[in-house]
Order: C-alpha cells, then sequence, then structure tokens
C-alpha cells in the first residue's frame, strides 16, 4: 500500500480526510511509480511553497478508524 511504503520509507506525510499528502521528490516519486494506476495530483503547499502529491483514498488511518470490527 502506498501510505505503508511511504510511512516504511521515513517519508513526510499529511492528509485532508482520506486524501494523502507526500512532498514530491525523488524517494515519493519511486514509490509512487510501484503504483501507475493510482491518481495523483501535484499541487504547491502554501505554507512551505513546496510541491506535494495529493493522493486520493490513500491515507490509510482514515479508513481504519471507520472499518467495523465485529
Amino acid at each position: 500500500m502506498i501510505y505503508q511504503d511511504m510511512k516504511d520509507a521515513g517519508v513526510e506525510m499529511d492528509s485532508h480526510e482520506s486524501d494523502l499528502y507526500v512532498p514530491v521528490n525523488e524517494t515519493t516519486r519511486a514509490i509512487l511509480a510501484k503504483y501507475p494506476t493510482q491518481s495523483r495530483s501535484i499541487f504547491h503547499c502554501n505554507i512551505d511553497k513546496q510541491l506535494w502529491f495529493d493522493i486520493p483514498f490513500a491515507f490509510l488511518p482514515f479508513w481504519e478508524k471507520r472499518t467495523v470490527k465485529v
């Protein structure tokens, strides 16, 4: 999973709802290259003035909170 790969690589991450945000760099590009069908966009962050990937529906903790455990 993208989230776990980013976490394992020590990538700085942020999120909004289920969207995962990671900075654009060699590490994140390499990880995302393993997931060519995953949608993503790039945005310019107003806080740090850097480019970040927005990866929809990839923030795993969002989904884990919504999993019904029986």
